[in-house]
């Protein structure tokens, strides 16, 4: 019967307090890491969630810009055409 005693594992004085407060120590550092992590990992999902809206309307935007510079375009084309004496501004 001792050798069963032997064979399994248990706790006694021949382990010493250092490597015990060492393991316990990095325990705990990688809890703290973990839930540092966790937290950043939330406070990026919720300003991706918040920025998709914004995302929205920049591209209406810019569809927005490129018209309105289409149109300017458009009218730079028409001045230029009616000072050089043309009367009737071209069209598309």
């Amino acid at each position: 019967m001792a050798d069963d005693d032997d064979s399994k594992w248990h706790l006694d004085k021949k382990v010493p307090i250092a490597l015990m407060s060492t393991i316990v120590f990095q325990t705990m550092v990688f809890i703290w890491g973990a839930s540092n992590l966790w937290t950043r990992v939330g406070e990026l999902e919720r300003q991706q969630t918040a920025a998709v809206p914004r995302l929205e309307s920049v591209i209406r935007l810019e569809a927005k810009v490129d018209n309105i510079s289409g149109s300017l375009t458009e009218i730079k084309a028409a001045l230029v055409s009616m000072a050089a004496g043309q009367k009737e501004v071209p069209r598309r």
